[in-house]
């Protein structure tokens, strides 16, 4: 059992590995999309008629795979207000935010598959990419997300998400 439980954080820590790069790619792309729309607006007078939309999909893979990581380290601003706000009520809680949040992610998953489907048969406004890569990140999200809670249970099955404060590794 431990070498399973061995195997599991490793693979946790791997997919956080991999979530900060992606993100770092990710954000790396969206400053050059940005840059480029303000140098050809502003430089050039001929705006990217693509770029705004390509900057939006990208910031909301960002914001999807950074909500993964920052429930990983426990990052979250409202379960770090709710901590502050009742501390006397944390213990009775946090298996109820524990399991609300994972209600929550599995909706979302649910939902973000469903509207990837409807979403393949779309195109971008601007440019020829089929909609379920930008929708795709709504599942993509949400499945990040619930791996962490998911490891989370096998790192600490005492602790619970309100509890979660880890230095980056």
């Amino acid at each position: 059992m431990s070498e399973l439980r061995a195997l599991a954080l490793g693979l946790d820590r791997w997919v956080a590995r991999a979530e900060a790069v992606v993100i770092v790619i990710l954000v790396t792309m969206l400053t050059a999309v940005t840059f480029a729309q303000v140098c050809a607006r502003y430089v050039l007078g001929d705006p990217l008629i693509w770029s705004e939309e390509a900057a939006r999909y990208l910031f909301v893979w960002v914001s999807m795979i950074g909500a993964a990581l920052a429930l990983r380290e426990g990052g979250h601003f409202g379960l770090d207000l709710l901590i502050r706000r009742a501390p006397v009520l944390k213990p009775a809680l946090g298996p109820l935010v524990t399991l609300v949040i994972a209600l929550f992610l599995l909706i979302l998953l649910k939902t973000g598959i469903d509207e990837t489907s409807l979403a393949s048969r779309q195109f971008a406004m601007t440019f020829p990419m089929h909609m379920q890569w930008a929708y795709l990140a709504l599942p993509t999200g949400a499945g990040l997300m619930l791996f962490h809670l998911a490891m989370q249970v096998v790192r600490s099955p005492s602790m619970h998400i309100l509890d979660i404060r880890r230095e980056p590794e």
